[in-house]
């Protein structure tokens, strides 16, 4: 639960402080909307590594709620 909620404050604070400092001229795709556009391999890798971070973090995620689900039911508070 912990790991959960520091990964969300962390993810919350860039969000906020990324739109805080562009406001609405942040663009759509971060990782190319600032004139990065060669090489384009680095951003293709960079979105490769992001789908690999979620791939994992959504593992974790839940198998967390699947514990939480397996107590509820097997306590009968569900």
């Amino acid at each position: 639960m912990a790991a959960v909620s520091t990964a969300t404050f962390f993810y919350l604070c860039c969000g906020f402080f990324g739109y805080a400092a562009f406001g609405s001229d942040t663009p759509g795709n971060l990782l190319s909307g600032f004139g990065f556009y060669e090489p384009y391999w680095l951003i293709d890798f960079a979105n490769a590594c992001i789908m690999v971070n979620l791939i994992g973090g959504y593992q974790l995620v839940l198998r967390w709620s699947s514990v939480v689900l397996c107590q509820l039911l097997a306590s009968g508070s569900l």
